[in-house]
């Protein structure tokens, strides 16, 4: 995969935060990320779904889109499944994440879900989530992956028994 020339950064001097076929992601030395795609459209596609939602709180900051390459804040934390492997979840997580799902559904998504291994949580307890380009163009009534990460962790009792308690509207929806 080649890289794009980016005015001002010297990608040797970055910090390679992830490698994939399809993508290269760097941290910069003023802390802001850089997202080398292979694949232009939906690079171009997560760009517009930041940039719609840079004024909501579980979305990351992003500063600039160029053909190949997006540039948006870093998200520091953990990444929920280690969390959740070290601490398990909590009523609070649980809604919060119940709350990002509903933020999906306010910012009009069609794919109401996203993956633990994208969601991020902060020392203070604030999650963010990043990787979100298709969140237009896939088709999801209720966040299935996302249940079965849970699943996966063993906690998805817990989160459906804070549910059916906090929650039961969403209980219900999202048991069947």
């Amino acid at each position: 995969m080649s890289h794009p020339k980016i005015p001002g950064v010297d990608l040797s001097k970055c910090k390679t935060l992830h490698r994939s076929k399809k993508e290269r992601i760097y941290l910069t030395e003023d802390y802001k990320v850089i997202k080398i795609c292979k694949n232009l459209d939906e690079c171009r596609r997560e760009y517009l779904i930041l940039k719609y939602c840079e004024n909501n709180k579980y979305f990351p900051k992003v500063y600039e889109y160029h053909t190949g390459y997006l540039i948006r804040e870093y998200v520091s934390g953990m990444c929920l499944i280690d969390y959740i492997k070290k601490n398990s979840l909590d009523e609070t997580l649980a809604l919060t994440l119940v709350d990002l799902i509903e933020n999906f559904k306010t910012l009009n998504f069609t794919r109401l879900d996203t993956g633990l291994s994208h969601i991020f949580i902060s020392k203070s307890g604030a999650i963010k989530v990043i990787g979100l380009k298709n969140n237009y163009t896939r088709n999801e009534k209720y966040p299935k992956h996302m249940i079965s990460g849970l699943k996966k962790l063993k906690v998805s009792k817990k989160f459906f028994k804070f549910l059916k308690t906090a929650r039961p509207d969403i209980y219900k929806e999202w048991k069947e």
